[in-house]
């Protein structure tokens, strides 16, 4: 294989979001019952060397993961919405290892993230 063609077949990355349907299994602050939401992440593909930067990160008192999930996802019906570090790191767990589920699987990374 060439570099066209690896380009070709997406061996380098565009940046292009990637949609990735989710569902939210919590309680309901108000009824306290259970609920479902289910919502559309906007998911940037990340480049290998970015995703090496992050989680080599050394002593950094930065959450890595929040730092991939603020790197990756933004929100809204056309993506416009960033979620930034400090929201990524405040996330409800069971939403915040969600969202890096959807980020592993687009990039591939197959819970690496999780495990650093």
């Amino acid at each position: 294989m060439n570099l066209k063609q690896l380009k070709t077949k997406g061996g380098i990355v565009d940046g292009e979001p990637i949609r990735k349907e989710v569902s939210w299994t919590h309680q309901d602050g108000k009824s306290g019952k259970e609920v479902t939401d289910t919502f559309t992440l906007h998911i940037r593909r990340q480049s290998f060397g970015v995703i090496e930067r992050l989680f080599t990160q050394g002593e950094s008192t930065q959450s890595r993961n929040a730092s991939y999930l603020a790197a990756c996802v933004s929100l809204g019906a056309e993506g416009a919405e960033a979620l930034c570090y400090e929201d990524a790191y405040n996330l409800e767990p069971s939403l915040g290892f969600l969202m890096l589920n959807a980020v592993n699987e687009v990039n591939g990374t197959g819970g690496v993230a999780a495990k650093n």
